[in-house]
């Protein structure tokens, strides 16, 4: 995986959790679709 900059410092906990999250369902879906395609 390519390490991504992210704004953690600035960004509360709850925040960030929810940006990864989002990111990873992201690319989870892109990889379906990759692979089912």
């Amino acid at each position: 995986m390519i390490p991504l900059a992210t704004g953690s410092v600035s960004l509360p906990i709850p925040e960030t959790s929810i940006a990864v999250l989002v990111v990873s369902l992201l690319l989870t879906a892109v990889w379906l679709a990759s692979v089912y395609r």
